[in-house]
Formats: C-alpha cells, structure tokens, sequence
C-alpha cells in the first residue's frame, strides 16, 4: 500500500484491527474500502491508491479475520452490528464523522449493513460485484437459496458454501491452497464449474483435477505465492466464519429487528458489477430496485471481467468511481 500509514487499533471489544490510512481533506468524507473473501487491505492497492488524488482521506482495514487483524474463530464475532461498530470505531480514531462505504465481497456486504446501522454516518455507497439487499427478516435456509438459484439460473449459485460451512473446510481449504487458488482465478466458466456445481469444489481440491488455466492477473508467480503464503500462515477458521455467521443464522438475529426505515438507502449509491461474475450476479440488484429501496441509485457500465474485479481491472473500476465521487462530493 504504497502512500499509506500503516496503522492498528485496539477496537472497545477487544480485536486489534490493521488498517492504511491516507490523509486528506477532512471537509470530505473519508473512503472506507472493505474488502471479502479470502483477501486482505492489499487487495485494494491498485483502487484505492489511484483514487487518493481525489484529497479524500482513506482507510483500507484488513476485516476481522484477515492479514494482521485479529482473527477470532467464533462465528457470533462476525455479527453485523458488532463489526460495523469495529468500522465507525477505526472512523473516529482517524478523526471522521461522515464516511462513503465502499465494499467488494463480503465487504459489500458489510458496507451495506454499514449504513443500515449507521445510516447517520454514511453519506455513500458503493457495492462492487455482490448487489444490494436489505438486511434479512428472515431466517437463513441454504437449501432453498440453492433451489431458488437453480431454478432461476439453471445452476445454484451457492453450492461452494456447503464445503465452506462444513467442520472440516479450514483443514480442506488450507491443505489445498495452491489449487483454492487456481479454483478462484481460472479462466472462462471456471468458477461456475467449481462454485456453482454439488460437490465440485470438494471433489476438485481433494482428488486429481483438470489443470486450470489462470487469468492474466494471476498468471503473475509472485501474486499466487502471497496469496498461498498467506493463507497457509493465517488458516481460513477466521475468514470462513463470514460464511458461518449467516448459516448459523447469527446475522438474521442481529438484523431482524432493525427498523423498516433503515432498508432504503437514502445517500448516493453506486453499483459496479461484472460480466463474468456467475455468483454476485447483477440481476441481483432488481429486487431492491424494484422494492424502491435504492432511490439515488447509479449503475456503471458492466466491467468486461469476473468476480476479482480490483484485480483483473482496477483500472476500470477507479474509471468507474472516479468521476461518481467527484460529481457526489467534490468542492466546486
């Protein structure tokens, strides 16, 4: 992260969060990028760096679970409410009351939830690849998400999270690391192959498989080896619990009761999806268009590329926000 401040905090309950910082015009709200699943701050280094002309200050954590933050094990430590309140704890630290709410991923998911809790705070949204939806009034049942995918799809989309959600999947995942990877960056269809197939995933890691062609992004030795390096070292018991946390229905018992008001976003919002993304699919996004729950809504262009977006086109993702941030919040 070149031109940020390595910094850390010690949030009230009790986890050590790694965060960058790069200061600017505190006028402006300050950027918060929250990345997913299985990355780390770095992930937005060729995102967030190319947007710090912009003046905003911005924080970049590792969320809870990755690189060098804390990483607990229990499931109910990824609760919405706690680590957003994690988020705003890192925000008045570095001096910020207003902040926009950047998320890819699982991080998407947390920058939602974000203003869902702190809709006060929040004057901006930007989702990269997983669309918007309001927080959850009802249970969690994967069976039925998968069933419901399939039937609109052709295929269930969510068919990796049983190996994620199963006991063994941190010893699975890190003993096959190597090909998590190529899994994750293949070429073509070969994430709908791996995520959205019963099984496929599992087989694919714990048996002979078929050699994968990787993207041109991560054809580079060095980003494979970080990413293998990584993991290995820091094991996916904290990263999966994003997974878990959902499954188990812990998320449903945090957001079940917030109030109907806080499910329409009413700041700016700006989407970015993928073309190639067969997962966080952008036809995602018309339940909550449809319910009116995204009056100030943007969408870009779809980006030519799959899920890894920060990755395999920053470029176009920084052309995408760029202009957005500054007609939003730009000094004239």
């Amino acid at each position: 992260m070149d031109g940020f401040q390595k910094k850390t905090l010690k949030t009230s309950r009790g986890y050590t969060y790694n965060y960058y910082l790069s200061e600017g015009d505190k006028s402006l709200p300050v950027l918060v990028f929250q990345h997913g699943w299985p990355d780390h701050a770095e992930m937005w280094k060729d995102v967030a760096g190319p947007l710090r002309s912009l003046n905003h200050s911005i924080i970049v954590p590792d969320m809870l679970g990755y690189g060098g933050t804390d990483k607990p094990t229990d499931p109910t430590a990824y609760k919405w409410d706690v680590m957003t309140k994690d988020i705003t704890e890192i925000v008045d630290a570095e001096g910020h009351e207003k902040l926009v709410s950047i998320g890819h991923d699982w991080g998407a998911g947390c920058a939602s939830r974000l203003y869902n809790f702190y809709p006060n705070r929040v004057v901006g949204l930007v989702l990269l690849n997983v669309p918007y939806s309001m927080p959850s009034r009802e249970p969690f049942n994967l069976d039925a998400v998968c069933k419901m995918t399939e039937q609109v799809f052709g295929f269930p989309l969510f068919s990796y999270w049983y190996l994620l959600t199963a006991p063994d999947s941190p010893t699975v995942l890190k003993a096959h690391v190597d090909k998590l990877f190529n899994a994750m960056h293949g070429e073509g269809d070969t994430m709908k192959k791996m995520f959205c197939t019963p099984n496929a995933l599992r087989n694919y890691l714990e048996n002979e498989g078929p050699e994968i062609p990787l993207r041109s992004y991560a054809r580079d030795p060095a980003f494979k080896k970080e990413f293998v390096d990584r993991m290995t070292r820091d094991g996916f018991g904290g990263p999966l619990c994003w997974y878990l946390a959902t499954v188990e229905n812990h998320q449903y018992n945090t957001t079940k009761d917030l109030p109907k008001e806080v499910d329409t976003v009413n700041v700016p919002t700006l989407y970015i999806g993928c073309k190639e993304d067969v997962v966080c699919r952008p036809e995602g996004m018309i339940p909550a268009k449809a319910a009116g729950l995204l009056p100030h809504l943007e969408e870009s262009p779809l980006v030519d590329c799959a899920h890894w977006c920060a990755y395999e086109k920053p470029e176009e993702i920084v052309k995408n926000m760029e202009p957005w941030l500054k007609k939003t919040f730009g000094k004239n």
